[in-house]
Formats: C-alpha cells, structure tokens, sequence
C-alpha cells in the first residue's frame, strides 16, 4: 500500500466541488469535517461531518461543498493484492458515505502520515506503513462501534420522539424541531428515523393525527373543525383531505359508520 498523496485539515470555501468522471486513477480515502453533496450512481446524497468514504480505483468522484466550507482530510493510495484483502477482511465498504462518531483519532493518524510522508526522517515510509495500517484497524472499529450505538443510544432517542408523537399528536411537530432536539442534520435525522423504524418520520406524525381523530371521532360529538384543531392541524380542510386520504372516507362518513355500528 503506497501513499501517492495525502492532506491533512484542507477547508475550502462554498464553492469548492470534485469532478472526477473516471475517478482519480489510484484509491481515495475521503473524511470529512464538514457536511457534503456526494453523487453515487447518479444521485445526490448529503452526508454529515464525522463520514468518510473510501472510493475504488476508477470509480466517478463527484462531490461538493454543503454550506459555507469544505473541511477534510484525504490521501491517495494504491493498493496490492494482499492490501485489498485486509481492506476486505475489515469490511471496510468501497464507494459508499458511511458515517462515523468522534474522527479525531483518525484525523490525528492522517497527521502523522502527512508529517512521516513529506519529512525528511530516516524510516518516514516505514512510519507511514504503520500509520495506514493503524489507521484502516481503527476505522474498522469506530464502524463497528457505531453499528452497535445505532441500535443502542440513538435507537433509545429515537423511540422517547416516536412515543411523544404518538402520545401528543396535536403538538407541532417539525422535522427541524425534532432534529434539534437530537443535534442532527434533518437530513440525517429523517434518515436514520425511517432506518430504526422502517417508515418516515412524518408518516408517524400523520398516522398519529388520524388515530386520535379516529378516536375523538368515536367517543364524542365535538364538531369536526374543533377535531382538527384537536389534533394538531391549522386547517380544517387540510385535516379532511389527509384523513380521507389515510382512512379512505371522510370523517363525517367515519363517524356516520361508527354509529351505525354502535346501533347494530
């Protein structure tokens, strides 16, 4: 594994972008430090700092700026036989944005590659050997670290958002609101949502609206418009096409039915 390039802590401005339609014609290592637009397989994602993406030789490189500066450490390399197989056996995925905790251990080993790599000491390449294999090892288990917190602290966040929505339905609920709460991106927040839950944020929020009208609905006679407010709508129009939409009849209809029922 041999070290073509390497920059440590490079911040550029908003308009800073990459456009490398067959790649760069070695290995990239990208860690970013700030949020960023990557395109992969023709689409864009936007990704959070603390990420990193490891690009294949020959892969399109396409990937710009997401606010007011660029910030990342980087190096170019090429890779042997044997080198892909260690990247393999820490399932190190090529191609793909993943996102990571706390980088500063690994922006501190790319440091020192950079300092090794243009010193002019006596044993820099073989410093710089130690380094990147020091490096993959502790990508390797931040990734796994961060899998395991996934499901644990963020899993456990996220359930104390969904029980409230559901609990307090008529509050405003706002992807901006809820990501704050969490320090995230609303991005990344919508993302890993609908990852632990498997639906999106705000189809909870709908679902939990139309469930508690459904149950206002049922149990009393306060008017349709005060139903709606009830629940957290501005509009009572709004709140009739979204709960036709959702239970496949008006509420006047829902509630005609529920009395009809009760009858029988």
């Amino acid at each position: 594994m041999q070290i073509n390039n390497i920059g440590h802590n490079h911040i550029h401005d908003a308009d800073f972008i990459i456009k490398r339609p067959s790649g760069s014609g070695d290995y990239l290592l990208v860690l970013l430090k700030s949020p960023a637009v990557f395109t992969l397989n023709g689409e864009d994602t936007i990704t959070e700092s603390n990420s990193f993406i490891l690009y294949r030789k020959g892969t399109p490189q396409f990937y710009r700026a997401y606010g007011s500066s660029f910030s990342n450490d980087w190096f170019h390399f090429e890779m042997s036989d044997d080198d892909l197989k260690f990247i393999e056996s820490l399932s190190i995925p090529f191609d793909e944005v993943k996102i990571l905790g706390d980088i500063n251990d690994l922006s501190l080993i790319i440091k020192n590659m950079c300092y090794e790599r243009y010193s002019s000491n006596k044993y820099k390449d073989d410093s710089v050997r130690l380094y990147r294999k020091l490096f993959f090892l502790k990508l390797a288990e931040k990734m796994s670290s961060v899998s395991k917190d996934t499901h644990g602290s963020y899993y456990e966040k996220m359930s104390i958002i969904r029980t409230n929505i559901y609990n307090k339905p008529y509050d405003n609920w706002t992807i901006q609101g809820m990501s704050h709460q969490l320090t995230m991106s609303e991005s990344y927040f919508q993302h890993l949502y609908k990852k632990i839950f498997g639906t999106g944020v705000m189809n909870d929020v709908i679902q939990s609206r139309i469930e508690h009208a459904k149950y206002l609905l049922s149990t009393t006679d306060i008017s349709i418009e005060h139903i709606s407010q009830m629940c957290g709508y501005n509009s009572s129009s709004h709140f009739m096409r979204q709960f036709k939409k959702e239970a496949g009849m008006t509420p006047s209809e829902y509630r005609k039915t529920i009395i009809i029922i009760d009858k029988r």
